[in-house]
């Protein structure tokens, strides 16, 4: 968050009001540093109290807290904010500060809400009590106590340490370091030189079915010369990543059925059928050995990559090899590409499997369901519709 902070500050300032001279970027860095180790306690407390909220899209209470408690950290920078309801859900938080004599408008995105959380996954502390670690856990970081307030640490915050929480990345944190950056430009008395709006939304992570709607019904609020979002991917060398597109997705569940109750294997297997079978042959006959989706017509609506996106492309960092390493990666999938080149491309994944029981709770049973839920990242040519047409066509056509 120590450099999202800076470089919030610096995407703030690409002109300023006639007669004024513009802080060089470099400028403005260091100003947003110091202010930002001056003030680290205030604003880590601020993080965890944020992470404290339990924040499930469906969670409709909880949701709601989030988005109130988002409308009085907006409000206390000088932001207008409007709540747009969403019935049962958490509303769009729409904000917006105006600076004087400013001839553009910025819009940032990011979302409040968090995945669904298993608390029995979390065996050292829970999803919505924020943990410091002097690494990160697949480095053996190790469980710290918060440095104590009012102890004199100017910058006490490790770049090695990390929080632990639901949403302390995705997306909570870009949140707070927007708030903080306007707090250092303003500290340091530098002048905000745009018009900046901000959409927080409580579903990103439901598949926000609802905020084209909400946005449609607000349009009037929207006018702007750019779209940033803060719900990007980190790159994995650690170097700091503009990107310029996202990928779709729509998400597929799946269940196969088999007999109208689970039955003893010992006297019907052989002879009932087993759904986890016919799931796992189904999802198998989807994708080739190198990951290629078999489905008729799926790559056929892409927009091929023009020059310049494959020179950006080109000039990425290769550490394929390093994350093949790290992760266990014995054979990646892709017959060859890189990471880079693939996540160009629509994709299809298996998020998760369920039938019946494993481990200790494993019973002689035929089950008599199978589920499975699968997600589809679209690009640019692809619609929607269509793409789940062609997945769920295919699925017809296995029988």
């Amino acid at each position: 968050m120590k450099k999202a902070i800076a470089t919030l500050a610096v995407l703030l300032l690409p002109c300023l009001a006639a007669g004024q001279k513009a802080p060089a970027p470099a400028q403005v860095v260091q100003a947003v540093r110091a202010y930002r180790m001056e003030n680290e306690d205030r604003i880590m407390r601020e993080l965890c109290e944020f992470l404290a909220i339990p924040n499930i899209a469906s969670d409709t209470p909880n949701i709601q807290k989030n988005a109130a408690h988002l409308m009085e950290m907006l409000e206390a920078r000088g932001i207008e904010t409007h709540l747009l309801p969403i019935t049962g859900r958490g509303p769009v938080v729409f904000g917006k500060l105006l600076s004087p004599e400013a001839k553009h408008t910025v819009i940032l995105y990011a979302h409040y809400d968090g995945q669904p959380v298993d608390p029995a996954a979390w065996t050292d502390g829970a999803p919505f009590e924020p943990l410091l670690r002097n690494a990160a856990i697949e480095a053996g970081g190790k469980r710290i106590p918060f440095p104590v307030n009012g102890a004199g640490l100017r910058g006490g915050y490790n770049d090695d340490w990390r929080i632990y929480a639901r949403s302390a990345s995705d997306d909570k944190s870009p949140i707070v370091a927007l708030l903080a950056a306007l707090d250092a430009l303003r500290a340091k008395e530098i002048p905000l030189a745009l018009n900046l709006k901000v959409i927080l939304e409580g579903e990103e992570e439901a598949g926000s079915p609802n905020l084209q709607r909400t946005l449609e019904l607000h349009k009037n609020l929207l006018g702007a010369d750019l779209l940033i979002t803060a719900d990007g991917p980190v790159h994995q060398s650690g170097r700091p990543l503009v990107f310029f597109g996202n990928r779709g997705d729509i998400g597929i569940d799946i269940t196969v059925y088999g007999p109208l109750r689970a039955l003893h294997s010992g006297h019907y297997g052989n002879w009932a059928p087993n759904p986890a079978m016919e799931l796992s042959r189904l999802l198998a006959s989807m994708k080739d050995e190198d990951g290629r989706v078999l489905i008729a017509g799926y790559y056929d609506d892409v927009t091929p990559l023009g020059e310049v996106e494959k020179k950006a492309l080109a000039a990425m960092p290769d550490n394929d090899a390093d994350l093949e390493r790290e992760l266990g990666i014995a054979k990646p999938e892709g017959a060859g590409k890189k990471l880079a080149e693939l996540i160009m491309e629509p994709s299809l994944n298996v998020c998760g499997l369920r039938s019946a029981y494993v481990g200790s709770q494993a019973q002689n049973v035929v089950p008599d369901k199978a589920e499975a839920s699968l997600d589809a990242r679209l690009v640019r040519g692809e619609d929607p519709q269509k793409k789940f047409d062609q997945i769920a066509g295919f699925i017809r056509s296995q029988g």
